[in-house]
């Protein structure tokens, strides 16, 4: 009987492991432990054999482990944590005599301190043998200066004495004369107490405490938040006003100047701050706050990502892609960052918790008062931006950074442009912001200055430095020009509409534009992208109609105070932290149920590393916000679309709902089947394989071979040479083959529906298997061959006998149409929907497509021909397939692998799953 596993079963887990490991012997095991040839030895060993002291690993004991293991919370088999110690790159020793000698030279080290040691372990018989065993695998201190796990994660050429558990040794003999550090810098913190009392605290991360936009807009959140609870604020850097945050925050932590913002540190600078303050949430005010942000939602504390960059100019643009994947809720300024990101980021347009929410207005920080005893600066006189004889000009105002981002060219260019148009008119342009040095900048701002020079603007325009008092400068504007190229939502556009002020601005150019542009009263003040031209008219227009500048002023006061409320948006981001929190907040009986759900391989990427199972919970609670589910069989999306009030208004967790409400069936749930014993089928089965690269040929019969089960296999290729590879290759598979030269269209879809029509609906096979060679190497290599792994573990074979796994799901279930390997990642349709609608139309499909489901990602799959039957009476030809090169998303082959599901129901059949325990990418 194959093995119905249900989803995430620990044991089933645990079992994978011992089955990959090369020390493990089913057959030695089974003799030992007296079992029948058709029982699960790892299986066994898992459930009962290391209750009895067996050792199932050759050359290894375990069983002594036990005790040590429990005093610091482990409870798997100790064999099983053997092996999860070595997948980590850390070796326990083989043997009792080994683990008793090395105990003996840590503890004869000044490194260990015994009697600071027993503060972790005060039962142990054997504190120098308890620290060698599990002690600086866990990161348990020798002694008050040294932590362990940190000189192993920061100093990675240790990589024999972390798997020797000998890092103290090496720290006492060699380190230490090295320079090395013992310890992390966030030992060294100087914090101070939160007052006692109110609601729980929230910490803000600001990158810097420069007098610029988004640290202006940390410095109003903190203001405006104090009022509501006690809060926490962080810089990463220093700058003008750190003792402006220090002063509106309950506590103000020093600036993190100095310390690397490797995960190493921030991890525990994350941990310092999370156990001394508690927060309820944390805001991370800018990308940039990304490396501590991060690392707080890994601890299990919800995070508010405001994300005012664009991805154009974020780089790396793995920090845009962390804090989308970690952050529980994410809060854009405008709808275009928004759409930025979702062209960086793949699947983010799906994933819940996305908010287009403008900033409020800011207030100015005041200006520092002098040190003691120092006199008061000279007052400086108030800048004119109307010189005599200009004393009745319209204004055209324009402020910040003088960079060109700010499209300070484009500004300069719609005054000479509204000089050309109407001489007649009197109109001043003035830049107001520092970083105009044509002196010394010769990057920018030469070319600004001979641009001005050129355009003979003469008195009818002036740059200015930034100036202290902006709201003066605001009294003497008439119309403000905001000309960005590119600005989420900058303070000085909302300064202005604030006040009144019209502001002429560029369509997709800036958050300014959406909102103008949203409001009828005031969408005629936008005009095309960087139509200099079409700016100057519109000024020329407002300068000469008083009465329009008149009715713009009460509507644009309007549009602010309903748009640009301070309170208004602290109010929004603190009920935001309050869900995210209530949604992590998981009762007891629920967060055991889920740890026993839940499967690691799939919870985390394989380049992390693994908390405690006991945080296991709470990270997939913000981990599927991203869309990677945590429990092999679970939908999360389509189960919170099927439960609107509990998932998506109240916004609970789906998966903890569907825990707590006794894990129903629906579409958000079906079978996996996992690996038994290799057995031969009675199915008539083939395989198709497409091979764009042929040197993975060697790598697939090997996994062929693992089965009792000889598929037929059909391989395609685009060229004779290939096909004389893959030819070679096959000889030492044993079984029939047949290698097609086929178009290099379609990539590995057209070559199968196409190319291997006339296997499929032959008649001549039971159940159809399709694979590919796939290689990502235009993007990201590595992740391409983690990716392929995965899929023909799960799909051929390797670790276990997935061909024969998956003939015995189609023996045992007739209405079993469709098997896919059980993915980590939940991904949508993507840019896909449209034209899968129109295949689907063509098919015959009726059912509307839902907007969230699953499908066989990366197109691998088995399949019973009759599931085919409708893509096959499409009759796709070579031509109707898209030719290279091919975009990342949105075409016919995108369409086709969604539709898959669809087109099996459409045959009257169903879908399940396919999944090695232990396997994920």
């Amino acid at each position: 009987m194959l093995d119905r596993q249900a989803p995430g079963e620990s044991a089933a887990v645990s079992a994978g492991l011992l089955l990959a490991s090369p020390a493990f012997s089913a057959e030695r095991y089974r003799i030992a432990a007296g079992l029948g040839p058709d029982e699960d030895a790892a299986l066994h060993y898992v459930t009962t054999g290391w209750k009895e002291g067996r050792e199932p690993l050759r050359g290894v004991e375990t069983a002594y482990l036990a005790p040590y293991l429990e005093s610091i919370g482990i409870t798997v088999p100790p064999a099983i944590a053997w092996l999860q110690f070595e997948l980590m790159g850390i070796a326990m020793p083989p043997t009792r005599k080994a683990s008793v000698a090395l105990a003996r030279d840590i503890a004869r080290t000044v490194g260990f301190d015994e009697a600071y040691y027993r503060k972790w372990a005060p039962h142990v018989a054997d504190p120098a043998l308890h620290y060698v065993l599990v002690g600086e695998k866990v990161g348990l201190r020798p002694n008050p200066e040294f932590d362990p796990a940190y000189y192993a994660e920061t100093y990675h050429d240790l990589t024999a004495a972390r798997r020797k558990s000998r890092l103290v040794l090496h720290f006492d003999g060699h380190g230490r004369a090295e320079g090395r550090r013992p310890r992390s810098f966030a030992d060294e913190l100087q914090l101070k107490s939160l007052p006692g009392g109110g609601p729980p605290p929230a910490l803000v991360i600001c990158h810097e405490a420069s007098r610029t936009g988004a640290p202006i807009l940390g410095w109003n959140i903190l203001r405006v938040l104090k009022h509501k609870r006690n809060v926490v604020s962080v810089l990463l850097h220093g700058g003008a006003l750190e003792e402006e945050f220090a002063a509106v925050a309950g506590v103000g932590v020093p600036a993190l100047v100095g310390i690397p913002r490797a995960p190493v540190e921030m991890r525990r600078i994350a941990k310092r701050l999370m156990l001394e303050y508690k927060p309820l949430y944390v805001i991370a005010n800018s990308i940039e706050a990304e490396p501590l942000a991060t690392e707080f939602a890994k601890l299990g504390v919800p995070v508010i990502a405001l994300i005012h960059e664009f991805s154009t100019y974020t780089r790396p643009l793995t920090k845009l892609q962390a804090m989308c994947a970690w952050a529980s809720e994410v809060v854009f300024p405008a709808r275009i960052v928004a759409q930025s990101s979702y062209k960086a980021v793949v699947g983010f347009d799906q994933r819940p918790g996305v908010h287009i929410l403008p900033q409020g207005r800011s207030d100015l920080p005041p200006p520092p008062e002098p040190a003691h005893g120092m006199p008061m600066p000279e007052k400086k006189p108030p800048v004119r931006l109307r010189p005599p004889g200009q004393e009745d000009a319209i204004v055209v105002l324009g402020a910040g950074w003088v960079q060109l981002r700010k499209g300070v060219e484009v500004f300069v260019e719609t005054a000479a442009v509204a000089r050309r148009l109407r001489p007649d008119l009197k109109l001043r342009f003035v830049w107001v912001g520092d970083g105009f040095d044509p002196e010394r900048d010769l990057n920018y701002s030469i070319y600004l200055d001979e641009q001005i020079q050129r355009s003979n603007l003469g008195d009818s325009f002036a740059m200015v430095p930034a100036v202290t008092d902006i709201e003066d400068i605001y009294r003497q504007t008439d119309i403000f020009l905001l000309s960005s190229r590119l600005d989420p939502q900058p303070n000085v556009a909302i300064d202005a509409i604030s006040l009144g002020i019209p502001v002429v601005c560029f369509e997709g150019a800036a958050g300014t534009a959406e909102v103008l542009a949203d409001n009828p009263g005031t969408r005629d003040l936008v005009v095309p992208h960087l139509d200099a031209t079409a700016a100057a008219q519109l000024i020329c227009r407002l300068a000469d109609d008083a009465g329009e500048r008149a009715r713009l002023r009460e509507e644009l006061i309007r549009l602010a105070g309903t748009t640009f409320d301070m309170e208004t948006y602290v109010s929004r981001l603190d009920e935001m932290g309050q869900r995210a929190a209530k949604r992590l907040t998981i009762p007891d009986e629920i967060h055991a149920e889920a740890m026993a759900a839940i499967d690691p391989f799939m919870l985390f990427d394989p380049n992390e590393s693994w908390p405690p199972p006991q945080e296991w919970p709470r990270i997939a609670v913000i981990k599927w916000r991203l869309l990677r589910r945590a429990v092999p069989g679970f939908h999360p999306l389509v189960y919170a679309l099927a439960h609107p009030a509990a998932c998506l208004e109240d916004e609970q967790d789906p998966l903890m709902h569907w825990l707590g409400a006794g894990r129903p069936q629906g579409p958000w749930s079906r079978t996996v089947y996992s690996p038994r014993t290799a057995r031969e089928s009675s199915l008539r089965v083939a395989l198709h394989g497409h091979f764009h690269y042929p040197e993975l040929i060697d790598d697939f019969v090997d996994r062929l071979r693992t089965n009792a089960t000889s598929p037929d296999v059909f391989l395609t290729t685009d060229s004779e040479v290939k096909a004389e590879i893959l030819s070679r290759g096959l000889t030492r598979y044993g079984g029939t083959a047949e290698v097609r030269v086929v178009p290099n269209v379609g990539r590995d879809v057209g070559p199968f529906l196409t190319g291997l029509a006339d296997v499929i609906a032959g008649g001549a096979y039971d159940v159809i298997g399709h694979v590919h060679a796939k290689r990502s190497l235009s993007v990201d290599a590595e992740l391409g061959e983690r990716w392929r792994n995965f899929l023909w573990t799960n799909l051929v074979g390797g670790r276990r006998a997935m061909v024969d796994t998956a003939a015995a799901a189609f023996e045992e279930d007739p209405e079993l149409g469709l098997l896919m390997a059980e993915d980590p990642h939940v991904v949508g349709w993507s840019a896909n929907r449209e034209i899968g609608e129109d295949l689907a139309r063509r098919m015959g499909i009726v059912e509307p497509l839902p907007d969230a489901f699953d499908f066989p990602l990366g197109t691998m799959f088995w399949a019973r021909p009759q599931a085919l039957r409708p893509l096959l009476d499409l009759g796709l030809d070579w031509a109707d397939y898209p030719t290279e090169p091919l975009p990342g998303d949105g075409t016919l082959l995108h369409a086709i692998e969604r539709l898959m599901p669809f087109v099996a129901r459409k045959a009257g059949l169903n879908m399940a799953g396919l999944r090695v325990p232990g396997t994920g990418w």
